[in-house]
């Protein structure tokens, strides 16, 4: 049961949350509903980024790994996140700023069509509701995950009230409540991160107790072969190259120059979050005991703080998975309106038409992933499955940037081949899927570019 000065702390945290997001919600344009005009300053650009990209997959589902048997090889995995969120600030970011302030892009696919064709945008918009459907369904089931966890609270009650004011919030502002909420969400995760962590490094006897886990368990081989992490270190974190989320932000940055500084800040503040949850992991298998991957974390948390920090604790995490939600639901939403509905089916919207469309999908989206949310169990496998899936679009975003020539068929056959393969090994070895999803869709992309220049006419 919850005690009452935890509860009303959440609580508290609840309303807040709900009237930032609600606020001037008259005078907000389509503009400021997808891209909050392309005028986010950079402090507030590296608070929106950080706190979006930190959510269940990067705390509790980071956490699940390790406590499953990664050990500390799940910092191969993390630390390949962490290189290529570098490599995204570094050579991507400014390019997507620029790109999209030249066309007005909104989304993703939108880059695709560009550079690409039609054709191409249509794959990508449909790898890109995949990963976000699984992301979405990712963040309201942490919800879930901590108030079964700590109780006095019904799971669905609790599920449904955190749930519905993330899509109230998102539906009203779109991405100006977007990032408004995450600004007070990552003041509140970094209370999180400089009040826990600590704590639990103090009381439950640090990275000293770890020394009673067996070598095969610190070393990942409880998890996945030794060549998964490998291979995951140099790939898997490639992904953030495709990351919507990523390239929302970057559209909505002031200046290139302000988009690439703000990504390089905001790297530094999740590689420590990503460690930090690594060690939530650990220590949970240490000191607990057994739970399960799901509620390492929240266990751990009501076996160390006080009622008063343990409520800061759980709003805390609770701003790390609605800061995520609201994100991908955005995310969903912009491409099923301006990616699907506007643009396949060529259905022309003036701008006060669009922004009406937008939140009533948003709200329809966000409440099929509250009641879907209780169906869906494991954080671990669910993360693996979005991640998975985006390797489909590596070849396309790398080659359409940094490429010579664009080629869309390859483009578009690297993102169907990826795909497919991505389903497939699910079935066999989820863990693994993705390492065949990358070398199908590079495969792909480099045979048809082969064929292509082989079967081209020679110029007389």
């Amino acid at each position: 049961m919850l005690e009452p000065i935890t509860l009303t702390i959440v609580l508290v945290f609840f309303i807040i949350i709900f009237l930032i997001g609600v606020l001037d919600r008259k005078r907000v344009t389509i503009d400021d509903y997808f891209v909050n005009s392309r005028k986010t300053k950079p402090w507030v650009l590296v608070a929106t980024t950080a706190s979006s990209f930190l959510g269940v997959g990067a705390l509790i589902s980071n956490a699940g790994v390790a406590y499953s048997g990664g050990g500390w090889a799940t910092l191969l995995l993390v630390g390949s996140f962490v290189l290529y969120f570098f490599i995204f600030a570094r050579f991507f970011a400014p390019r997507i700023k620029e790109f999209g302030d030249r066309t007005k892009a909104y989304t993703l696919p939108d880059f695709l069509e560009a550079r690409y064709d039609g054709r191409t945008r249509l794959a990508g918009t449909l790898v890109v509701l995949t990963v976000y459907g699984f992301f979405l369904a990712l963040q309201i089931l942490g919800i879930a995950v901590f108030v079964s966890s700590v109780g006095g609270i019904d799971p669905r009650f609790a599920t449904l009230l955190g749930g519905l004011i993330v899509v109230a919030y998102t539906a009203i502002g779109g991405m100006r409540a977007d990032i408004r909420t995450d600004i007070f969400q990552f003041a509140v995760m970094l209370m999180l991160f400089f009040v826990f962590l600590p704590l639990l490094l103090i009381k439950s006897g640090g990275v000293g107790a770890l020394r009673s886990l067996p070598p095969s368990f610190l070393f990942g081989g409880e998890f996945a072969p030794w060549y998964v992490y490998v291979f995951g270190f140099f790939t898997i974190g490639a992904t953030n190259l495709v990351s919507a989320d990523l390239w929302q932000r970057a559209y909505a940055g002031d200046s290139a120059r302000n988009v690439k500084r703000a990504m390089l800040v905001s790297s530094i503040i999740i590689l420590l979050f990503l460690v930090a949850g690594t060690l939530f992991g650990l220590i949970g298998k240490a000191v607990l005991p057994p739970v399960g991957e799901n509620m390492v974390v929240p266990e751990l948390l009501r076996h160390y703080l006080s009622p008063a920090l343990f409520g800061v604790v759980l709003a805390g995490f609770f701003a790390a998975i609605m800061s995520t939600a609201d994100t991908v639901l955005l995310i969903m939403s912009m491409t099923l309106v301006h990616d699907v509905y506007q643009k396949t089916f060529k259905k022309e919207l003036s701008a006060e038409r669009a922004l009406r469309v937008s939140r009533m999908v948003t709200a329809v989206l966000g409440i099929l992933a509250v009641v879907l949310a209780l169906t869906v169990f494991s954080v671990v496998h669910i993360l693996i499955d979005a991640v998975s899936f985006s390797a489909a679009l590596l070849p396309a975003i790398i080659f359409g940037f940094y490429g010579k020539h664009a080629s869309p068929r390859a483009a578009f056959w690297s993102i169907i081949a990826g795909f497919i393969a991505v389903i497939i090994f699910l079935f066999i070895s989820p863990v693994e899927a993705f390492i065949p999803g990358i070398a199908a869709s590079f495969l792909a992309y480099f045979l048809v570019r082969f064929f292509e220049r082989r079967n081209a006419v020679p110029a007389v």
